[in-house]
């Protein structure tokens, strides 16, 4: 039986099985940034962290 966000017949990954979940608080103004990550999967996660390294600010 599935439950509440499982898909049948898919395997869940390392990944999804082991993120810690969490929320942020609404912008309160615009800010500035130079690269604007969009979701926090692997993919996401790791263009965060390599534009951090590079020195732009990551939001």
């Amino acid at each position: 039986m599935e439950t509440s966000g499982e898909r049948a017949g898919a395997n869940r990954s390392l990944w999804e099985r082991t993120v810690h979940k969490f929320s942020t608080a609404p912008l309160q103004q615009d800010i500035t940034a130079d690269v604007c990550v969009i979701g926090a999967g692997i993919a996401g996660v790791t263009i965060a962290y390599l534009a951090a390294r590079e020195n732009l600010s990551v939001v």
